[in-house]
């Protein structure tokens, strides 16, 4: 990731027909780029995400990332980051797709979290839960879109100058019909291995649920400083997501009450028809929880016990490719049929897979090149 103020090698063109006046490079990916831009029409800034010209000359790629402009655009709730339009332009005789989002200045959830951290060893509970409510609002309103995000972690979470948490990269999520998005095409598994739900590892269809599941092993993290699971190799990660359970928060951060732990414990459930039923549910739950007097600053314990590692993964749970894959001790229950379907189809940017050994990275490799979106940082300004 380019650090915010790189010169990209667009910096200085403008796209929109002139409107869009590119500026600084915030970031880019191996499919897009996101500058910040001066919309001279409205005198503001605005973030640009670009999809790299050997990709802009495919009609399959333009389509996908069109359809995620349309399907983040009809997102509009405060913890979102908006889209305000799309279209394609010609920059050096090149066709250049472009999405024109809301530029968020502040910090993302990550660096919020590692100045916590150093600080106390962890975030405070009761700051935890209400940034983790906020990104449940924003689940909410995209869940019942019929958007099912795939990807919810730290660094996919704003937290603006003012405290507005801003949920962004919908690059890879993808809508839900029948209530299940089937992870059927040939390509990688999609996400985040640390933050992958079980039925994502397996290449299962997955739901609103898997979310939740994504924002338990946020909330973990938030509240200990550790990851539940982690490992030498998104392969074992993936394992450990499928079959073993996590230790319970409190273990690692004695401040931590048991009404919290019990809050992680349904949200990281194996079976999705054991978690919470919705993101209403669950931010309701953050809400209740977080009245009982969550304020106390994290007692983290010295030498806790560790993340779950996933060891003895083999190819007795994950066979080699086109071998069928064999579901969870206790089996993933048919997923429920949520309200108001979404209305759009396709999905969102970037393939799935049907099996969970498909498109891992080799040990020590960056977890970005494990997701199947654009990998393209989100369009925010780093504050000091």
């Amino acid at each position: 990731m380019s650090q915010h103020g790189a010169q990209g090698r667009y910096a200085g063109q403008s796209i929109g027909g002139g409107r869009y006046q590119l500026q600084d490079l915030l970031g880019e990916g191996g499919m897009a780029s996101v500058h910040l831009a001066y919309d001279t029409a409205l005198d503001r800034q605005v973030a640009i995400k670009t999809l790299h010209t050997e990709l802009g000359r495919e009609q399959s790629f333009r389509e996908r990332f069109r359809r995620e402009a349309q399907a983040v655009a009809k997102l509009s709730h405060t913890n979102i980051v908006s889209v305000f339009d799309t279209g394609e332009d010609e920059i050096d005789g090149a066709l250049m797709p472009y999405i024109i989002m809301e530029y968020v200045e502040g910090q993302p959830l990550r660096s919020v979290l590692d100045t916590d951290a150093r600080q106390y060893g962890a975030m405070p509970t009761d700051k935890a839960l209400k940034i983790t409510g906020d990104v449940l609002a924003a689940l909410e309103v995209s869940h019942e879109m019929g958007l099912v995000h795939r990807d919810i972690k730290p660094g996919n979470v704003m937290v603006t100058k003012r405290g507005v948490v801003k949920v962004m990269d919908f690059g890879i999520a993808r809508a839900m019909q029948s209530g299940v998005s089937s992870m059927t095409q040939t390509g990688m598994v999609v996400g985040t291995p640390q933050y992958l739900s079980p039925e994502q590892a397996l290449g299962r269809g997955v739901d609103a649920r898997s979310d939740l599941y994504s924002v338990g092993i946020m909330l973990f993290e938030l509240l200990t400083g550790r990851l539940p699971f982690d490992a030498d190799s998104p392969l074992a990660i993936a394992y450990a997501h499928v079959q073993e359970e996590p230790v319970a928060p409190s273990s690692i951060n004695q401040a931590i009450p048991p009404a919290v732990d019990a809050l992680v414990a349904r949200a990281l459930k194996k079976n999705p028809n054991e978690r919470f039923p919705s993101a209403e549910a669950m931010r309701d739950e953050c809400a209740r929880v977080g009245q009982g007097g969550t304020g106390a600053s994290p007692i983290i314990i010295s030498g806790g016990p560790p993340a779950r590692s996933g060891a003895g993964v083999g190819s007795a749970v994950f066979p080699p490719v086109d071998t069928p894959v064999p579901g969870p001790q206790q089996g993933v229950q048919t997923p429920y049929q949520p309200q108001g379907q979404g209305q759009f189809g396709g999905g969102g940017f970037g393939p799935s897979t049907p099996n969970p050994q498909q498109g891992f990275p080799t040990a020590g490799a960056p977890t970005q090149a494990y997701s199947s979106g654009p990998s393209t940082p989100p369009p925010y300004g780093y504050s000091t």
